[in-house]
């Protein structure tokens, strides 16, 4: 499912670079290439609503697999596009099956797995945005958009027919009065599991947090523990997106030929690059259980904002006249620390998604989860052309610089460590690290005003 939507982003580098050149099937505008690129976060914000009511009724796996019907019209409608509105139509469908996914995924992988690799599964799951814009990067110079499309399709109809086969999570049978099928989902899921224990624990936990109906819901995520994970997940998720994540996705063919890249063709630097990003984020799977959350963001963070300032100077000593042949390492250099989000920006906070909330609010973090996602993709993907028009490349990316940089001491000071550790201690643990900082933090401010 992930590496069919990693496919759809990673359509618009290529295909956009295609259709605004002047030989295209039919010709794009820059205006319309735009809205192309930014349409795709604008439908993640219908799959934030309907995600989280979706996964409310029917639970977190078949809300999965619904996911798959706006994917397939999608595809349709780039097979038989002849115009741009057939592909504003399928980005819009790409993007609502996008939010779907990140508001229903990392809550089921929260509740089928064990604490000791839940983040690592996340980053497993993760990890197939990056391979399928990898294979649209390979694809995308050597073949029609109809034919992509049709390969991409094959792939959804094969994820619609295989994934009904997995069982629903524990906690969804528990949360449904079904023992018994929890009692299987667990023996199918765990490995050598203490039955008796796990599902006396996923019972407690369930009906430890179980409330009534949506007011009560709105309420308890006031709470100041709910609401301090909330903003914190938040933060997190515009971080993700005000990176530059969508813009160098979506526009990096594009980059490469205004950067002047001639010594390597700018597709061959694009497959190259979404090569590296594959290997970051397998890096990233094997480190986030091992390291932990937080100084994973950090050394993201710490990566792509040097890309950005590295690519923010190659523009920079453009403008002022230097010979483009002796810049095309620093491009390159900078594209691939850029890739660093696939490391820490990206699964940390998915995995905050899956383990920071009780399981009754689970569907309404997801829905704020995937709504701020989306929304800041969507500002992040739409202003950077009217931003370049504005102040040119290098600052562009320099302002995201600046941004990852809030997101680095944000990582260092505030975000807390969860790994290891089962969703039931990481309730009592939020509570616990959020007193304990806020109070600290309170005292110290006390200490200086009063010295």
């Amino acid at each position: 499912m992930t590496i069919n939507i990693g496919l759809a982003n990673g359509w618009t580098s290529p295909y956009l670079a295609q259709l605004t050149d002047e030989n295209a099937l039919f010709r794009l505008t820059d205006e319309e290439a735009s809205w192309i690129a930014s349409l795709l976060p604008l439908g993640r914000l219908l799959g934030a609503v309907f995600g989280p009511l979706i996964l409310e009724y029917i639970g977190s796996k078949m809300s999965i697999l619904s996911t798959g019907l706006p994917m397939i019209v999608s595809w349709i409608c780039i097979i038989f596009a002849t115009s741009p509105t057939w592909l504003y139509v399928s980005r819009i469908l790409s993007g609502t099956a996008m939010g779907m996914i990140v508001s229903s995924y990392p809550l089921y992988i929260g509740e089928i797995s064990a604490p000791s690799i839940r983040g690592a599964l996340v980053c497993v799951i993760m990890n197939g945005f990056p391979v399928g814009i990898f294979f649209a990067y390979i694809m995308g110079p050597n073949m029609s958009m109809i034919n992509f499309s049709i390969i991409s399709l094959v792939m959804m109809l094969c994820h619609m027919i295989i994934f009904p086969f997995l069982p629903q999570s524990p906690y969804y049978y528990v949360r449904n009065n079904d023992t018994k099928r929890a009692e299987q989902a667990i023996r199918w899921y765990y490995r050598k599991p203490d039955i008796r224990n796990e599902i006396e624990a996923v019972e407690l936990f369930v009906k430890s947090t179980r409330t009534m109906n949506i007011r009560e819901r709105l309420h308890q995520i006031k709470e100041p523990k709910n609401r301090r994970s909330l903003i914190m997940m938040i933060i997190l998720f515009m971080f993700m997106q005000m990176s530059g994540l969508n813009t160098i996705v979506f526009y990096m063919e594009i980059i490469l030929k205004k950067g002047k890249m001639t010594s390597i063709m700018p597709s061959t630097v694009v497959i190259i690059v979404g090569a590296v990003s594959i290997i970051i984020g397998w890096m990233g799977i094997f480190a986030i259980d091992r390291y932990g959350r937080r100084i994973l963001l950090a050394i993201s963070s710490l990566g792509v904002m040097i890309g950005a300032v590295l690519l923010g100077l190659h523009f920079f000593l453009l403008d002022y006249g230097y010979d483009p042949g002796n810049l095309e390492w620093l491009i390159i250099l900078s594209l691939v620390l850029f890739m660093m989000m696939y490391f820490g920006l990206i699964p940390v906070p998915m995995t905050t998604l899956s383990e920071m909330f009780p399981s009754d609010l689970k569907s309404l973090a997801g829905f704020f989860g995937s709504i701020t996602s989306a929304a800041f993709a969507f500002v992040s993907s739409r202003t950077y052309q009217p931003l370049v028009d504005l102040i040119s490349e290098k600052y562009v990316f320099w302002l995201y610089a600046v941004i990852i940089m809030m997101s680095l001491i944000y990582a260092l000071t505030m975000l807390p460590e969860t790994k290891g550790k089962t969703l039931q201690v990481i309730q009592s643990y939020i509570t616990y690290y959020f007193v304990t900082r806020y109070r600290k933090l309170y005292f110290e401010f006390s200490e200086n005003v009063a010295c």
